[in-house]
């Protein structure tokens, strides 16, 4: 080992194990000095998340003798005692994941600030449980001000009470943040007004949407220029429609009463010569061409009068929702829109649509003349309504004339490939017996609603051809 140098052993401690290069201090001072050199933990991970007594005891030793770590991720709780150590230790972390107890914000910003001191922290995770509204300011204005920081996301955000920008003391550092997540609402937008204001010139991808969770509008509106937006998702805001020219990929969420963005985002949209993925996502489903901002889509053509677009998504899902008056409902309200828009999407490799019945429509107008780029279609149907199994969609007079025409392109419905047992007398298609080696599936699968069993639990992509 003496006649290694030293690059060599640093190489093989890059693979030894924490407890061990500990131990290494002991053995005599070159090799604990180079145990205990930064190359060597650089790349060395620590959850510290739910920890066991033996667990705290490890990374407290860590925090105390490395000199550096990837990744750390840690619950701040006072009451566990070593948030002093947080607070002070010398051992530069460049991601840091913090799960923020109820009373735990003010050491949480202390523990970031050291960090901020230390040089390495790129990267802030945050869950944040209901802590008072003076304490969150507290961590947030520091959050907003810290420098070198470039990614930022909020896990979870709850507050006890409202935030005012007023409380946030932050006093700006120069703007370095080019990833930016956090759900939008009330309660969040004072600190989100402050971070997209404060790091305007340097934000690349801005998240302000959680995608399992419904959008929460507000009065929040965008900087006017934000001239390295590569990657926006959001509902439709006040300001969108100076953030179009740098702008690859845009995801919007629309509900009912963001009429008064509307504008904005069809204007971000035909400013967007770069634009390459667009997904519209409509809670709760647009229902009638009267909905709030249904001919989005439109936008696209006037970029010259052709779209760079290469993949587009309309999410028109009704799902959980009180449909006991279907009246007069268009189920595709989008359709007619993007009919009309189809010529100019020269570029379109992947098109994917929620459904509720065929769109038999769109099916046959989709051609190699009409749109020569297309690569794959996808259909999401609602599972009540009369769109069934593959095998049913196999069977309808446009789906047959969709893939005869286009050779190349791959179509997949999201569905079970046949019926379940017990459903297939409904079921014209299923009822002949016919393509029954089309798809793996298990015959004997039987619906019953009272075990629980039903289609969704089978459903997947199914590549129909």
């Amino acid at each position: 080992m003496e006649q290694l140098p030293d690059d060599v052993v640093l190489m093989v401690f890059r693979h030894v194990d924490v407890n061990d290069l500990f131990t290494f201090r002991s053995v005599c001072k070159r090799l604990g000095g180079l145990a205990m050199h930064p190359g060597v933990w650089r790349h060395r991970r620590y959850s510290g998340l739910y920890m066991s007594s033996d667990g705290r005891k490890k990374l407290c030793r860590t925090l105390r003798l490395a000199p550096r770590l990837a990744y750390l991720s840690i619950s701040i709780a006072p009451k566990e005692g070593h948030f002093l150590l947080y607070a002070t230790t010398r051992c530069a972390v460049r991601r840091l994941t913090l799960e923020v107890s109820s009373t735990g914000s003010v050491h949480a910003a202390l523990m970031v600030r050291n960090q901020e001191a230390l040089g390495q922290l790129k990267v802030v995770e945050l869950s944040l449980n209901s802590p008072p509204v003076a304490d969150a300011a507290v961590l947030l204005g520091t959050l907003a001000s810290t420098s070198g920081l470039e990614k930022l996301v909020f896990k979870r955000f709850g507050l006890v009470g409202g935030l005012s920008a007023g409380i946030m003391h932050a006093s700006m550092a120069r703007p370095s943040l080019k990833y930016f997540k956090c759900s939008l609402s009330s309660e969040s937008q004072p600190f989100v007004d402050l971070v997209l204001a404060g790091h305007a010139a340097t934000l690349e991808v801005v998240n302000l949407t959680e995608p399992f969770h419904f959008i929460t509008t507000s009065t929040g509106s965008l900087p006017a220029c934000m001239p390295n937006l590569r990657e926006l998702t959001c509902s439709l805001l006040p300001g969108m429609e100076t953030l179009g020219p740098s702008l690859t990929k845009v995801t919007l969420h629309v509900t009912p009463d963001m009429r008064q963005g509307v504008l904005g985002a069809t204007e971000m949209l035909r400013r967007a010569p770069k634009l390459r993925e667009l997904t519209l996502k409509y809670r709760p489903a647009a229902r009638t061409s009267a909905h709030v901002g249904v001919a989005l889509v439109e936008a696209l053509t006037a970029w010259s009068g052709r779209s760079a677009v290469e993949v587009l998504e309309i999410d028109n899902n009704c799902e959980g929702e009180d449909r006991d008056d279907d009246d007069g409902v268009e189920f595709l309200p989008q359709l007619q829109p993007l009919l009309r828009t189809l010529p100019f999407l020269l570029s379109l490799r992947h098109l994917e649509l929620t459904v509720y019945v065929p769109p038999d429509e769109l099916l046959l107008t989709i051609t190699p003349e009409t749109l020569p780029a297309l690569r794959e279609l996808k259909l999401r149907p609602m599972r009540w309504l009369p769109a069934r199994c593959a095998h049913d969609w196999r069977h309808k007079d446009s789906v047959q004339t969709l893939l005869s025409v286009n050779p190349a392109l791959k179509f997949s419905v999201f569905t079970t490939p046949y019926c379940l047992k017990g459903q297939r007398e409904s079921c014209g298609s299923c009822a002949q017996g016919c393509h029954n080696t089309s798809w793996d599936w298990d015959w004997e699968v039987e619906y019953d609603e009272d075990d629980d069993v039903t289609r969704s639990d089978y459903q997947d992509w199914i590549h129909i051809q």
